[in-house]
C-alpha cells in the first residue's frame, strides 16, 4: 500500500484489522504469513490491484459455517473485484488453521491443569470426598 499522508490513517485501520478476527484482513495476514507472501503477491494470486485489497481487508469476515458462506463470500468478491473461487479457498484454509490452533490450544491447556492438580496433590478434583456426599 501506497503510504502518502492521504492513506496512512487507511493504513492504521487496515493494520488493524488485519489482527482482529471480525474483519477478512485478520485472514489475509494469515494466509500470507503460512504461504510467505507479501501484499502484493496475494493481491496478484487473487486478482485483485491493492485497492481491492484494502476493501477486502475492511469487510466483515463470513461465518464459515453458515449455509450461506460461499454466496456471501462471492457478493464480497463481486464488491471487491477479485477471484471468488480463491477468496472461498483462502477463508477456508484460514477457518480450519484458526480451529486447530483452536483444539490445540484448548488440549494445552487441559494439560497444564491436570498437570497442575498433580503438583498441588489433587488426585482427582472432580471427585467428590467420601464424607462430604
Amino acid at each position: 500500500m501506497n503510504e502518502s499522508d492521504g492513506t496512512k490513517p487507511i493504513k492504521r485501520i487496515v493494520d488493524r484489522a488485519r489482527v482482529d478476527s471480525f474483519f477478512i484482513g485478520k485472514a489475509l495476514a494469515e494466509y500470507e504469513t503460512v504461504h510467505d507472501m507479501d501484499e502484493r503477491e496475494l493481491a496478484s494470486w487473487l486478482e485483485c490491484n491493492s485497492a481491492a485489497l484494502t476493501r477486502l481487508a475492511l469487510c466483515r469476515m463470513p461465518d464459515s459455517m453458515a449455509g450461506d458462506f460461499q454466496q456471501k463470500v462471492h457478493q464480497i468478491s463481486e464488491f471487491v473485484q477479485c477471484n471468488a473461487d480463491r477468496l472461498v479457498q483462502l477463508m477456508r484454509e484460514t477457518a480450519v488453521l484458526s480451529a486447530l490452533r483452536e483444539e490445540t490450544q484448548d488440549a494445552s491447556s487441559g494439560f497444564l491443569l491436570a498437570a497442575r492438580d498433580l503438583k498441588e496433590g489433587v488426585s482427582n478434583p472432580r471427585k467428590i470426598p467420601k464424607n462430604k456426599k
